[in-house]
């Protein structure tokens, strides 16, 4: 039997094999179809139904058969030519999911007398590890096959920094891939390499940890950056690196701190820094000839090659990655990693689809892949496998590099099941580990109550969710069609019973029912690095006011956004008024766009001060950071003053706090019983006693008194 270009054969189901049949090669009807196991002959088939294409005659053939994962199927025609049958269908089976499952390490397991390797690759009927040592001597190393469709070969000595591949038989084709679980990877993913883990676990063991523990989520604050963009526009020999957001001491040409000393200077929590695992479209070698955000994933435990500096040597963006959390640890910031475990970049090529087909994806009924993503995938986050990858990648940053939560992008199409999961494995190892991801309800082919999304959020209550209501009401809308609808800060005063509800962590019911059981989980943000900035915004919902004037809007809704109940959310250059000249989508848009302006920076200060001195302040007064229901309803109380502001008052022990906003054009006036001191205004902090039985707001700003009973 001569193999055939002339046939293509796949199993539709359990029950049923599609065969077409070229038009070039005949055009008469087939009489029976042999099927083959191994190469041994196992029954003859007939077709129950005939159909053609523009190119082919689609023969149905029935099948009552028990496949077997691994083997290699064949289908002859009555002639005798022969294709290799696609079983890929089979790992979409519940018996598949049930009975391929293992609970062991994989990926190549180094130690200097041998290294293992292990991978999941069920469907294949054989397996090697393609290894080319440090001589570039080419190996092909016969793995064996485990019952749990684990291929697993051991070779003896010490491999540390070959590369290697896999190759796996599949369908009577040989595939190659790098290793779905790398933990270093060559210049643009083209080959894995074997590491010393142990290298990186105690590199910089120097650096001490100074990130307080978190005792309340409601306790961090929350800056969102991009290694790239903040260090991209400066004239660093290593600008847009690692080493570059880590190192300090560093300024412009101006004198003005830059990176990690500019960061430390705000008075934040934690960074949350854009992903930095291996994603595809930047070219490791030029990195400079494209951008990217990096939401485009290629593997999950390798770190992205384009930041470091020499993507050629296994160790540099391993060891630069932790230099950079170690780092911050020593200046008591946390990090935090933006995850996307909901798609990877293109799922034909992925090394998870070409090493087991059709395992780590959602599909439609229609065999389609589910698309609520929009990336033209969706990643199947219940299979036992797909959720293992997930937990192994979180606890493998966590262990290794220190990382101290997590951001999950599109959230929403991740389950229920494996987000409660994951933050109880994850908790194990980390008491105070921060999980909060976009919580919106995704199209995705997943049953609604699956979803985690905010509309579930009581399914997952330790988790928070990126609060859309609050940025709306705040602010007003964000798409593109609404930029000049405004919310309760940027002047529409109807909103002032919204901005309750969200000013409490929208876990309460005022004007809208809650969205939260507490405030915890409410990420208050108005800016991140999607869709316009807070300043491109602003200068379109209030055209035709004076920059000033827009920059007193831009240090209201700021600080607003560090006083509100919940988890306050910065993003890099919303202190300042940062512009993407109205481009709404910059994930590609480079460095002129994106890149933090550290001479804008120096212009503004005062607008960085402000937000400064609101962080000094939330720290003084921990009411501010209360994570309980019951005290916000105990102890906080609203007043509508003066035409659409409002006043905000905490009773707490024997003092009483005045929280006064306006919104509005106009100064206003609050007559107190008692002398109150001021302890915030537009000016920001006041270090001496500014004590007045009368208090004035100005227009487009807010103020902080206390007054003692």
């Amino acid at each position: 039997m001569a193999l055939t270009t002339n046939l293509k054969a796949t199993l539709k189901s359990i029950d049923s094999i599609e065969v077409a049949v070229y038009k070039s090669y005949t055009s008469s009807t087939i009489n029976f179809f042999n099927l083959y196991e191994n190469n041994v002959f196992v029954k003859s088939l007939k077709a129950i139904s005939k159909s053609e294409s523009k190119s082919s005659f689609i023969y149905t053939l029935a099948i009552d058969y028990n496949f077997q994962v691994g083997k290699l199927y064949e289908i002859t025609d009555d002639r005798l030519e022969r294709t290799p049958l696609d079983t890929n269908v089979l790992a979409k089976s519940k018996d598949f999911e049930k009975n391929y499952r293992y609970d062991g390490e994989l990926g190549a397991l180094y130690t200097k007398e041998k290294t293992t390797f292990r991978l999941f690759s069920p469907l294949a009927s054989s397996a090697f590890v393609h290894l080319i040592n440090a001589n570039s001597e080419e190996l092909f190393i016969p793995m064996k096959r485990l019952n749990e469709g684990v291929y697993e070969a051991t070779i003896e000595g010490d491999y540390e920094k070959a590369r290697y591949t896999y190759i796996v038989k599949l369908n009577g084709e040989f595939k190659e891939a790098p290793d779905p679980y790398s933990f270093s990877l060559g210049s643009n993913s083209q080959f894995s390499y074997i590491v010393d883990l142990t290298k990186i676990k105690n590199y910089r063991s120097e650096l001490k940890n100074n990130v307080p523990e978190l005792h309340r989520l409601t306790d961090a604050i929350l800056y969102e950056l991009d290694v790239r963009d903040m260090t991209s526009l400066t004239e660093l020999t290593n600008k847009g690196t690692y080493k570059a957001l880590c190192t300090s001491g560093l300024t412009n040409s101006d004198g003005y701190p830059i990176g990690l000393d500019y960061i430390k200077g705000l008075g934040i929590t934690h960074i949350q820094i854009l992903p930095v695992y291996d994603f595809q479209t930047h070219d490791d070698d030029h990195p400079f000839s494209s951008y990217n955000w990096g939401y485009d994933p290629l593997f999950y435990f390798a770190p992205e090659g384009s930041y470091s500096s020499n993507p050629n040597d296994p160790y540099a963006r391993l060891l630069e990655l932790k230099e950079l959390v170690s780092t911050y640890h020593n200046n008591g910031i946390g990090v935090i990693m933006d995850v996307v475990f909901n798609h990877v970049f293109n799922a034909s090529s992925n090394a998870l689809q070409v090493l087991c087909p059709d395992y780590y994806f959602r599909f439609n009924s229609d065999g389609s892949l589910s698309n609520g993503s929009g990336c033209g995938n969706d990643f199947e986050t219940r299979n036992y496998m797909a959720r293992k990858l997930i937990i192994d990648a979180l606890k493998f940053f966590t262990l290794v590099y220190g990382i101290d939560g997590y951001r999950f992008d599109l959230m929403g199409i991740i389950d229920v099941d494996t987000m409660n999961l994951a933050f109880k494995e994850l908790q194990s190892i980390k008491k105070d580990v921060i999980f909060y991801g976009e919580g919106w309800d995704m199209c995705t082919n997943l049953p609604g109550d699956k979803k985690a999304s905010m509309y579930n959020a009581n399914s997952i209550k330790p988790i928070g969710f990126f609060n859309d209501r609050f940025r709306d009401i705040v602010k007003g809308r964000s798409s593109e069609s609404e930029l000049a609808n405004r919310g309760y800060l940027t002047g529409d005063t109807n909103y002032i019973d919204g901005f309750k509800n969200v000013f409490l962590g929208s876990s309460v019911t005022l004007a809208f029912p809650p969205l939260f059981s507490n405030p915890n989980q409410s990420i208050n943000y108005v800016e991140c690095h999607d869709n316009n900035t807070l300043f491109d915004k602003l200068q379109v919902c209030l055209k035709g006011q004076s920059n000033e004037d827009i920059l007193r809007h831009l240090k209201l809704i700021n600080v607003i956004t560090i006083f509100s109940f919940g988890v306050p959310f910065i993003h890099a250059g919303q202190e300042y008024g940062m512009t993407k000249k109205m481009i709404g989508n910059s994930y590609n848009s480079g460095d002129d766009i994106n890149g933090f302006d550290y001479v804008m920076a120096k212009k503004r200060i005062d607008c960085i001060n402000y937000l400064k001195d609101a962080i000094k302040l939330k720290k003084q007064l921990p009411f501010l950071s209360s994570d309980s229901k019951k005290e916000m309803t105990d102890h906080v109380t609203f007043e509508n003053i003066s035409n659409g502001c409002l006043l905000i008052r905490y009773r707490i022990n024997e003092d009483d706090y005045y929280l006064f906003i306006n919104p509005t054009g106009n100064t206003i006036s609050y007559q107190f019983d008692n002398y109150a001191k001021v302890i915030f205004n537009e000016a920001g902090l006041l270090d001496d006693n500014h004590f007045s039985q009368l208090i004035m707001i100005n227009k487009y700003s807010l103020a902080v008194a206390k007054v003692t009973r």
